[in-house]
């Protein structure tokens, strides 16, 4: 590992690689309960064992990748369970209750098809990408107050469209 760690050498971390794949992607499904998931916990572990190479100190490489792969699937729960807490917050935001027209089986999709692509994009990166405003600002390249009122507008919209007792403006 410091032939590695000093000279970034492909054969040493292709050897780390093959060793730890397997019984890290069982981990990480352990702990993430999802596949897609779990692959890409272990592939940003393995970026950052190229990425902080230089930090490791000669100790066993074992538990040094696994508290590295552990770490990513706790940020990764946190992060699934903020976008969780962000969509429920998203949903009440829009609708008080659902407009007598519709049914049960209105799904969350059609609310979001009814925006304009921009909004929708605004929307999308702040709700579901959780997304801060300064960073769907550099996504769409625009000012922080022109993302932060493209989200405006999109919930506007959408609580002007669906729910009930809301004047329409034009």
């Amino acid at each position: 590992m410091c032939l590695f760690r000093d000279t970034l050498n492909d054969a040493v971390f292709t050897e780390l690689m093959n060793r730890h794949y397997g019984p890290a992607l069982q981990i990480a499904e352990t702990r993430l309960f999802d596949k897609e998931n779990a692959i890409d916990a272990v592939q940003e572990a393995f970026v950052r064992i190229v990425r902080k190479r230089k930090r490791y100190d000669g100790r066993r490489f074992a538990p040094w990748f696994y508290a590295i792969l552990r770490n990513i699937c706790t940020d990764i729960i946190r992060k699934e369970m903020r976008r969780k807490q962000k969509h429920s917050q998203f949903q009440e935001a829009c609708a008080a209750e659902p407009p007598p027209e519709a049914t049960q089986n209105d799904d969350f999709d059609a609310l979001i098809a009814s925006l304009s692509p921009l909004d929708r994009e605004a929307l999308t990166l702040r709700y579901a990408a959780d997304l801060s405003v300064d960073e769907i600002a550099a996504q769409l390249d625009c000012s922080e107050a022109a993302a932060k009122k493209r989200v405006q507008r999109a919930i506007k919209h959408l609580r002007e469209k669906h729910v009930p007792g809301r004047r329409r403006e034009t």
